[in-house]
């Protein structure tokens, strides 16, 4: 479903194996100095953007054919709102041929 997700960064948010740990851009280690597999957010809602906080397990009450407007920090849907009915996708009718028409393959 689609989210209004809204993100204030005005910079890159960089993750360097080669920090020294601790350091706020180092690249998470377990106890022993390994580096750490990391999940990347891609629902938009979570509060340690760019890394995933398990925040995306609120969008699977989330229903089709809704906008929803997320407090990240409240971990709370602040709107849901109706998605307006798509359009017809329908061709226009100077884009069909007929199949004798220039262009066409012959069909054989």
């Amino acid at each position: 479903m689609p989210r209004i997700v809204r993100f204030t960064h005005t910079a890159s948010i960089k993750i360097d194996p080669n920090a020294p740990p601790g350091a706020p851009n180092a690249w998470p280690r377990d106890e022993n100095g390994n580096l750490k597999v990391i999940s990347i957010c891609a629902c938009g809602i979570s509060a340690k953007f760019p890394f995933c906080d398990g925040a995306h397990k609120l969008c699977k009450e989330e229903e089709p054919g809704h906008v929803y407007e997320y407090d990240i920090q409240a971990r709370a849907v602040v709107s849901k709102t109706p998605l307006p009915p798509e359009p017809p996708h329908e061709m226009p009718a100077e884009s069909v041929q007929p199949d004798d028409q220039p262009g066409n393959p012959v069909k054989e």
